[in-house]
């Protein structure tokens, strides 16, 4: 579930949310089995499996280790993403110039100590004068008077 499922605009929990997880515990219990029997033969097969799922890497080792590496990349490539992402969102979509460290030097300070501003590069617009004017204008509608 989102969020916004789970919180409404002011914060709190939404009578939705409890009504859909009434359900979803109502359906749950819906499909239990009455019977003692089938009761017991559930309950060993949920044991059998939580305990199949927490000793998984024990027995597999290799499987294991190849997951962790893949996971180890997937968070990699989505920090990249993110970061990729935040950068583009905070430079609105300008590619910004490589930046290439260089030294100080202090000539480029001002009489009083303090560095000078940055000036912003000009704008990068590839289109020419003759690109921005259009190529075909309608004829111009005569009347009749």
């Amino acid at each position: 579930m989102s969020l916004r499922a789970l919180h409404g605009k002011s914060g709190r929990r939404t009578p939705m949310f409890l009504i859909r997880v009434a359900f979803w515990l109502g359906l749950v219990v819906v499909l239990l089995p009455t019977d003692e029997r089938q009761q017991a033969r559930v309950y060993n097969t949920a044991v059998a499996t939580v305990e199949r799922v927490t000793t998984f890497c024990d027995r597999n080792a290799q499987a294991c280790t190849a997951g962790a590496d893949f996971w180890a990349t997937f968070v990699r490539k989505a920090e990249f993403g993110a970061r990729m992402a935040v950068d583009l969102i905070s430079s609105g979509g300008r590619k910004e110039p490589e930046v290439v460290p260089t030294p100080v030097r202090v000539e480029s300070e001002t009489p009083r100590g303090r560095p000078q501003p940055r000036t912003s590069p000009a704008p990068r617009g590839t289109l020419s004068p003759a690109d921005l004017t259009p190529a075909w204008r309608g004829q111009v509608q005569r009347t009749g008077t």
